[in-house]
């Protein structure tokens, strides 16, 4: 009898560990598809490489101050990188030649905030739109792996690659957010010391800090960052106050919305109700806000289209749905799943921003009063930050909804112009402000700069929106015409339908 008991007792932990490890192995799956990486890849067929030595010639280009274009130029380019810049009498030796006649040459452009997660074809989707470095800001060791690649002569845009970011869990909930966030979790000092120099190891740009690290964390990666010499940017936590970031070497907040989060903490916590009298207290305390930003040489990434959304996703999804490029976003991330409250999901059923069901309309209005606040605040800061002279980097939080990578930066850009930025602000804050934060080389069409370089049809010191009038993207030396750029974009399509299993809202 007694072996009968044993051997169902047995058979019971068998059945139990083989449902264990049939769950984890299901739920993981699931989240690699959800983060994109069993969507097909894309496979573009465009022109070889070939020769890494020609020059452009005849063609406008923006001075190193970026307030006007040169007419006339001879651009020499060489195993990747500029050689020389002449006018029209300098020859530009026995090396083939693009002309450029009548068109615009700027620095590539850089999207300062994305999240490539393992959406490879994202890669396709920045070099189409112009985008030849990211910085993204959750970064796994396939993003370190891309990275190489793309130094190897992958197309895509150079990575600044940001750890994946620090917080604060009880031992169950972290195990659970580290795994299915892929978050770093720390709950002492020397847990941040040990993850900071395994990031440092492996090669990691920068650390950054997340909503729910708490404030001894904070202190602890300051001084590790520090200590290491790597940057540290990211989210202002919920645990510090202003006080604190003016206190530690953090020299990058990841959106303007953390100052709304902040000073909504001053403030005790805004409502429907009283989101006038936060607003006030914004315009109060912005310029102060800024001047300190200033002392303390940090700069911050807008992200504003995707706050100003907020309150739109809630109220209309299907128009902000149908007017994003949804068809070449990857379907695993819009798609997203149900198996996790902070999915990545875009599609009505998911979306991380839409109303929980059963909302009724007085609710609704508080909502929509509450997010529009929210998003005049954002305003209100950018505001300071602009007239005081606040570095601004160009960000989208792209794969986030509703932003599409690559796709998205325009869309910034354009909201920055909106927002009261000239078009030669917009277009450093998108070039040399980045490439001087991150060091890489580019930003500036200049003797000895990486030739990462965008030739468009239209004058963006006119008007932004001339950066989507793309002929040519060079990206590492390497030429891309229109005929290549709509060949990755074609690719990207064709894959993502291939793998979509939810059909998407389109246009009426």
């Amino acid at each position: 009898m007694r072996k009968w008991i044993v051997r169902i007792g047995l058979g019971v932990v068998a059945v139990m560990m083989i449902g264990a490890v049939s769950s984890y192995l299901f739920i993981d799956r699931e989240l690699t598809r959800m983060y994109g990486g069993l969507t097909e890849p894309a496979n573009p067929v465009v022109a070889d490489a070939g020769t890494r030595d020609y020059a452009l010639v005849n063609v406008s280009v923006l001075a190193p101050e970026g307030d006007r274009f040169l007419p006339d130029r001879i651009v020499v380019i060489r195993d990747g990188q500029i050689r020389a810049i002449g006018n029209t009498t300098t020859s530009p030796g026995e090396i083939p030649t693009l002309d450029g006649r009548g068109m615009y040459l700027v620095p590539g452009f850089t999207d300062s905030h994305v999240h490539l997660w393992e959406s490879e074809n994202d890669l396709l989707l920045y070099v189409a739109n112009g985008v030849t470095q990211v910085r993204d800001m959750n970064s796994l060791p396939v993003n370190l792996r891309w990275r190489d690649e793309i130094e190897e002569g992958r197309i895509g845009p150079d990575i600044f690659a940001v750890a994946p970011q620090f917080a604060t869990f009880g031992p169950m909930e972290g195990a659970f957010v580290g795994w299915v966030q892929h978050k770093t979790i720390v709950r002492t000092a020397d847990q941040v010391d040990a993850a900071v120099k395994d990031y440092v190891a492996e090669g990691y740009d920068a650390l950054k800090a997340s909503s729910y690290l708490d404030r001894d964390g904070y202190i602890a990666l300051s001084a590790a960052a520090a200590e290491h010499n790597i940057p540290l940017v990211g989210h202002l936590p919920m645990a510090i106050g202003l006080e604190d970031l003016w206190a530690s070497n953090q020299s990058e907040v990841a959106h303007v919305e953390e100052f709304v989060k902040a000073l909504d903490r001053e403030f005790g916590g805004y409502s429907a109700d009283t989101a006038e009298d936060f607003l006030a207290f914004v315009r109060e305390r912005s310029d102060g806000v800024a001047d300190r930003m200033i002392a303390h040489d940090i700069s911050v990434t807008s992200t504003l289209e995707l706050v100003d959304s907020f309150h739109r996703q809630k109220f209309d999804l299907n128009t902000e749905l149908t007017a994003a490029k949804l068809t070449y976003e990857n379907p695993g991330i819009s798609e997203g799943t149900i198996i996790t409250s902070r999915g990545m999901g875009w599609l009505p059923q998911v979306n991380i921003y839409r109303w929980p069901e059963g909302l009724d309309a007085e609710r609704q209005a508080r909502s929509r009063l509450y997010w529009q606040a929210y998003a005049e605040a954002q305003h209100i800061l950018f505001e300071a930050f602009l007239a005081r002279g606040v570095p601004i980097l160009a960000g989208t939080d792209a794969n986030v909804p509703v932003r599409v990578p690559g796709f998205s930066l325009h869309e910034e850009m354009e909201a920055l112009q909106a927002a009261g930025m000239s078009p030669a602000e917009i277009l450093a804050s998108a070039t040399t402000l980045p490439a001087k934060f991150m060091a890489s080389g580019t930003g500036e069409i200049a003797e000895g700069r990486k030739a990462n370089l965008v030739l468009l049809r239209d004058n963006p010191l006119k008007d932004i929106g001339a950066t989507e009038s793309i002929e040519m993207v060079i990206v590492g030396g390497r030429a891309l015409d229109r005929q290549d750029l709509d060949a990755l974009l074609d690719s990207v399509r064709t894959a993502n339908d291939n793998s979509r299993t939810v059909p998407i809202p389109v246009a009426e």
